[in-house]
C-alpha cells in the first residue's frame, strides 16, 4: 500500500506523460495488492464492445448534434488543471535539487578524488635488505597522511628468486 502512495505522488510530481507510463507499468507489475485489483481478459472483454454489439442501421449523428446546440446556449466554464504552473515549478525545483544532492553526493565521497602520491623527495626509497646475512624480500607500506612508513622484512624461501 505504501508503495503505491509513493507511486501517487512520483506521478503528481513529474507531469511527463512517457515517465508517468513507466512507473505505472512497472508498478502494477511489482505490487501484488494493485494485480489482484486488474481485470482479468474475460472480464474486459465482456465490459468492452466489439462491432458485433452495434447495428448496422444506427445513426449517431442526429443525437450528437442536438447535443451540440442544446450546449451551445450554455457558458462554458474553463477545465482548471489541478496545479497549473506551480506543478511545472515543483517539477522542476524537484529535479534541480536532485541534481544538487547528486553533486554534493559525488564530491563528498572518498572515491571520488584520486588522492596524489607524495612527492619524490618525500617518498622512502630501500636498495637493499638482508636478514641474517641472506638477502630478503621486503614490503614497504607508506599510509597517505600518517607520516610514517612501514617496513616488513623476510627471509627468502629456499625455493623462491
Amino acid at each position: 500500500m505504501r508503495h503505491c502512495k509513493i507511486l501517487e505522488i512520483l506521478i503528481e510530481a513529474i507531469p511527463v506523460r512517457a515517465w508517468q507510463d513507466l512507473l505505472l507499468r512497472r508498478h502494477v507489475e511489482r505490487c501484488p495488492f494493485c494485480r489482484t485489483r486488474l481485470a482479468g481478459r474475460e472480464e474486459a472483454r465482456r465490459v468492452l464492445a466489439g462491432e458485433q454489439d452495434f447495428s448496422v442501421g444506427l445513426n449517431l449523428w442526429p443525437g450528437i448534434k442536438a447535443r451540440l446546440a442544446g450546449s451551445a446556449g450554455e457558458p462554458r466554464v474553463p477545465v482548471r488543471p489541478r496545479f497549473g504552473p506551480a506543478r511545472y515549478a515543483a517539477t522542476a525545483a524537484a529535479l534541480l535539487a536532485a541534481a544538487v544532492v547528486s553533486v554534493w553526493l559525488f564530491r563528498a565521497s572518498p572515491g571520488a578524488r584520486p588522492e596524489a602520491a607524495p612527492p619524490a623527495e618525500e617518498r622512502f626509497e630501500m636498495g637493499y635488505v638482508r636478514v641474517g646475512g641472506r638477502p630478503a624480500d621486503s614490503y614497504i607500506f607508506q599510509p597517505q597522511g600518517w607520516g610514517m612508513t612501514l617496513i616488513w622484512a623476510e627471509k627468502k624461501t629456499k625455493g623462491g628468486s
